[in-house]
């Protein structure tokens, strides 16, 4: 009996999957070195899924009616009353195989958003709301008979909205004619690539568009000559930042985590980051009280001029967003990946079509989670 499991195998071991003996167990692994020699092009999956459906004909041959066989578990039903068909698609199988390529290329882009967004899952592309998490919720004292008093939720709401982004790829019967695996999981990784690349486009773009956000009217900006990334400019940061209170006047109680700051800063923020001491340009013998203080977040995507928004020498220091996120990224169902389906060209094309989609959605919240800092006068 035809597995499609260990026709995913194959075709994972002939592209080259990393730790695939973490993603199939010994016993596929062993069948499909066993069937396939560990390894299968693309023609022999057609033959494999295409036979396992009813065809009796071969890809090398007959490729139209071998493709649609393959992505067709109930093809030649009509025809073979007497063969049951199967359960095995071709579509499955090189979806699945897709899909794992996709994380590995989808990681290769730059991360950075990760460090600073909160995230959540969502079940539909219905508007989500969120309370500001400064209101009425400081313990009170318990009074004799143990009644315990309701507290309120923030006037503020912030809303979030999942949408859609997808991105269609084929490949051609030359591909086919070549037996060419490769082609698929070319096609798979950047098809990840692309993805990881619209997500951080929609995430920068949403984060740098912060004027009405990070502003003095919020008091959480400051365009002050002494706001350039250097000890002078960090001391004056974290006395603002110790200053900020909730809507009540009350400390806010939140500590910075993280520094966010461009290309263009970044040594200059290793360096306070980083080392024991000042050196002797700044305060000679004396110990660097930073060191260790910030994790240092930085993007390629906040100099870049295609963002409205974008700075060589503003920064910014954020808190946790576990605690007060000042950006959240929602993703339906919790899929933060891009999944891939595989299916049949249109009929006047011969070839196989790999599309991508994602789901997700980008949207600042609360803006007493954060300081922006101009960078110059």
């Amino acid at each position: 009996e035809t597995n499609g499991k260990v026709v995913e195998a194959a075709a994972s071991i002939s592209l080259g999957l990393k730790d695939v003996e973490k993603v199939y167990d010994a016993r596929t692994l062993e069948a499909a070195h066993e069937q396939y020699g560990g390894s299968i092009g693309l023609l022999e999956i057609v033959d494999v899924c295409a036979r396992a459906n009813g065809f009796r004909g071969t890809a090398n041959r007959h490729r139209r009616d071998a493709l649609r066989a393959a992505f067709s578990p109930h093809w030649g039903q009509d025809l073979r009353a007497s063969v049951t068909p199967s359960t095995i698609s071709i579509s499955g199988i090189l979806s699945n195989v897709a899909n794992k390529f996709v994380r590995e290329n989808f990681m290769f882009v730059e991360q950075e958003w990760r460090k600073i967004t909160a995230t959540r899952s969502v079940r539909d592309f219905k508007q989500i709301s969120s309370y500001s998490l400064t209101g009425d919720l400081q313990y009170e004292k318990i009074a004799p008979g143990g009644e315990i008093k309701h507290g309120t939720l923030g006037d503020e709401t912030y809303n979030n909205q999942a949408d859609s982004y997808g991105k269609l790829l084929g490949i051609d019967r030359r591909d086919l004619i070549n037996d060419d695996l490769g082609a698929l999981a070319s096609v798979s990784k950047r098809l990840g690539r692309g993805g990881a690349l619209k997500l951080n486009d929609v995430f920068w773009t949403a984060f740098m568009d912060n004027s009405s956000f990070f502003s003095t009217g919020n008091g959480n900006y400051d365009d002050g000559t002494d706001t350039a990334l250097t000890n002078d400019g960090l001391v004056a940061a974290d006395i603002l930042w110790q200053a900020m209170t909730d809507p009540d006047g009350k400390p806010m109680g939140t500590m910075a985590k993280y520094l966010v700051c461009p290309p263009n800063l970044r040594i200059a923020a290793f360096r306070l980051m980083n080392s024991q001491f000042f050196s002797s340009d700044d305060e000679e013998g004396s110990s660097n009280p930073w060191a260790g203080t910030f994790e240092i977040v930085s993007s390629k995507y906040l100099n870049n001029s295609a963002y409205t928004g974008y700075s060589t020498k503003a920064w910014y220091l954020l808190c946790d967003p576990n605690d007060i996120p000042v950006i959240e990224t929602c993703f339906l169902n919790g899929q933060e990946m891009p999944t891939i389906e595989t299916a049949e060209l249109d009929f006047d094309r011969l070839g196989i079509a790999r599309r991508a989609y994602h789901d997700f959605g980008v949207a600042k919240q609360e803006p007493r989670g954060g300081y922006k800092f101009k960078g110059e006068a």
